[in-house]
């Protein structure tokens, strides 16, 4: 503005006043008093600033409000942009990204829960984009498919004060928010930083403004939804111009009266104010590229900031690279039903894709002929690499075994592949998960050294293995044995049923424990079972014969489902085995072993050690991660606190008096 002013002959003064409304006052009285024939200003409080503007104009100055309005009719004109279209626009993108208008998913019934983050209540633009906003979202309100859970407005746009608001919103809401539409980049940034630590981010759309540097990088990172790109670079030339107009008495350009009535959505105001406004664009993660860096808004460098380069667009100007064909990797799942499978699948892609690779993935439904079919059609199809969670050890040593004559890299993700020409095996200490989960049974039951358990009177144990296609079932079995048997051979306990659960299946686990219960006449004193799905299901059974949180029993994953039972003292036990280190370490190991380079902490096992079957001949790179026994005791630090799990998961349906406070 000074450069544009000065280029045609003017003299420029100029001052900031720190958001204090009464320092700008006062330095436009000086202004004034020095003589100024013109005064462009951004105004701290519309209103407060009033008293000098009128001052200025009775002297014969030319008055400009410059993005904000001032309020008074004196004012030589008001030059913005479209803000009641801002407004729009940031509601509009919000409710596509809800998937309104025509979604199914958000009805009377189950109304998408909304928050209005409104801007600085100093600043009439935030009046106007609220006006905009509400005008798009009273249809869906009236309608009854949205609810408006919060509305606030953001003191001085700061980024703070937003951020504490979205705090306080999430904890009075319990985190269920749908969408914020928030009035600018720097409130929408606040409150994703709130919305980050809930596991928000990138889930719930909201919307921004400004199209700054920072709203722009949180677009591309798929963060921040929309934002309205306000071009102050027309907006700055308009206003030199329009001033030096005005000061020669020569007549502006496509200027329009409003009334202050209209510019305020407050019908007390009088008069009129001469304006000129400028078109506003929505941008979002399909136009960000073009509208904001092809433009030269923001710079390629600040938008594209820790973003893989895989994923950059080229520089504007720059011939895009010969596109190397990315290398191609496999992701085979045995079910996506196990509660763990689909979400480590959202994970390993995800960091795949960010490491250049294309990734393939197939789920075989527990059907071990359709996974050995899909690897093989992996392998046709050109991959270099194969992430198998296999649904039966053996029986996919068919098409693994083809794809690694193929020069296929293969690593066994969790579950052994029982051949020696994998890669690598992938996994955690499941001889040790074994060990943790008899440990905590047995210590629910007082041994050792509990003198209600003795040969006359052993206590009866169940143990329900898992899957028997699965070879870590056979590892937890061989952990628990290993506790087990002492008590057995000092007779304290007798093992009255050892049973495998086919697919790990809950439904399974119920009808096999409801026949143990049956043929027991209910006297079973505890249950060592292999995973949360199994034990829930076992739970069933025990619960129908009031032996649920009496009976000491088992489980592993610490699932959602499996520490809620645990935090209302039905399940005795679960085993973490953190899945969020694994993940990372497979998708690490499978770089490093396409690339040529070495693994760190791997260490060769026998196939005869790992499946504790002598007649397996041959070695396996393994690397095994560490697990963590969870107990009513420390599933607040391991499972709730560390993120595994959702506060809202674990601790559903437990009354209020009893809860824990949120992290």
């Amino acid at each position: 503005m000074r450069k544009l002013l000065e280029e045609k002959g003017y003299e420029v003064i100029s001052a900031e006043a720190n958001h204090d409304v009464k320092l700008q006052n006062d330095q436009i009285d000086n202004m004034v008093s020095q003589g100024v024939k013109g005064l462009l200003v951004v105004a701290e409080d519309g209103d407060s600033v009033v008293t000098s503007v009128d001052k200025a104009a009775d002297a014969g100055v030319k008055v400009i409000a410059y993005d904000r309005l001032i309020k008074t009719s004196k004012i030589a004109a008001y030059l913005s942009f479209d803000n009641v279209e801002v407004g729009r626009q940031q509601a509009m993108g919000v409710m596509t990204a809800l998937g309104l208008p025509g979604s199914a998913t958000w009805t009377k019934d189950n109304p998408a829960k909304v928050v209005q983050l409104a801007g600085s209540p100093t600043d009439n633009n935030a009046t106007l984009f609220t006006k905009g906003q509400t005008e798009v979202l009273q249809p869906y309100v009236d309608s009854g498919v949205i609810k408006i859970v919060a509305q606030q407005g953001v003191e001085n746009w700061d980024a703070a004060n937003a951020l504490k608001l979205m705090e306080n919103i999430l904890t009075a809401q319990g985190n269920k928010v749908d969408a914020v539409v928030a009035s600018n980049d720097g409130t929408a940034l606040g409150a994703l930083q709130a919305m980050k630590a809930q596991g928000l981010a990138g889930t719930v759309p909201i919307s921004g403004q400004d199209a700054t540097a920072d709203g722009s990088n949180s677009i591309v990172k798929g963060e921040l939804t929309v934002s309205i790109l306000k071009d102050f670079r027309n907006l700055t030339p308009l206003a030199t111009k329009v001033m030096d107009q005005l000061i020669k008495g020569e007549t502006v350009e496509n200027m329009k009266n409003f009334t202050l009535a209209e510019l305020t959505v407050d019908p007390s105001k009088t008069g009129e104010v001469p304006c000129v406004f400028l078109e506003v664009q929505q941008v979002n993660k399909d136009n960000v590229y073009d509208l904001v860096v092809k433009s030269g808004f923001q710079s390629y460098d600040d938008v594209y900031r820790d973003v893989p380069d895989a994923q950059r667009p080229p520089k504007p100007g720059e011939a895009a690279a010969p596109a190397a064909e990315k290398v191609k990797i496999g992701l085979s799942f045995s079910d996506f039903a196990t509660e763990r499978w689909k979400n480590e699948e959202v994970l390993m892609r995800k960091l795949l894709e960010e490491k250049g690779y294309e990734v393939i993935s197939a789920e075989a439904n527990h059907d071990v002929k359709l996974q050995n079919d899909q690897i093989d059609n992996m392998v046709s199809q050109g991959v270099k690499g194969l992430l198998v969670v296999a649904e039966d050890g053996d029986s996919v040593v068919t098409s693994v075994d083809k794809a690694a004559d193929a020069g296929v890299k293969v690593i066994a993700y969790d579950r052994l592949i029982k051949t020696s020409k994998i890669a690598a095996y992938l996994s955690f200490d499941n001889v040790e998960v074994g060990r943790q989960q008899a440990m905590g049974v047995m210590t629910a039951l007082g041994l050792p050294g509990s003198a209600t358990w003795t040969k006359d009177n052993p206590a009866k144990v169940v143990q329900l293995a898992g899957s028997p296609t699965d070879n870590n079932a056979t590892l937890f079995t061989k952990g628990q044995t290993e506790v087990l048997q002492p008590y057995v051979d000092s007779g304290v306990i007798k093992i009255v049923a050892q049973q495998g659960v086919e697919n790990w299946d809950a439904a399974n686990a119920l009808k096999l424990m409801e026949n143990i219960l049956t043929a027991q006449g209910n006297k079973v004193d505890a249950v060592v079972a292999s995973n949360d799905g199994t034990a829930l299901g076992a739970l069933q059974a025990m619960k129908a014969q009031g032996l649920a949180g009496t009976v000491p029993i088992s489980g592993q994953d610490a699932t959602a489902d499996g520490s809620n039972s645990i935090v209302k003292g039905e399940l005795t036990v679960s085993i973490l085995k953190d899945f969020r280190n694994l993940t990372p370490l497979a998708t690490k190991v499978m770089d490093q072993l396409i690339k040529g380079e070495t693994v760190e902490n791997m260490k060769n096992f026998t196939l005869a050690e790992l499946t504790v079957d002598p007649s397996k001949t041959g070695e396996v790179p393994c690397v095994f991660l560490e697990v963590q026994q969870v107990n009513k005791d420390n599933v607040y630090d391991l499972v709730v606190k560390s993120g595994f799990q959702s506060y809202d998961d674990v601790y559903r349906d437990i009354p209020a008096d009893q809860l824990p406070p949120k992290p």
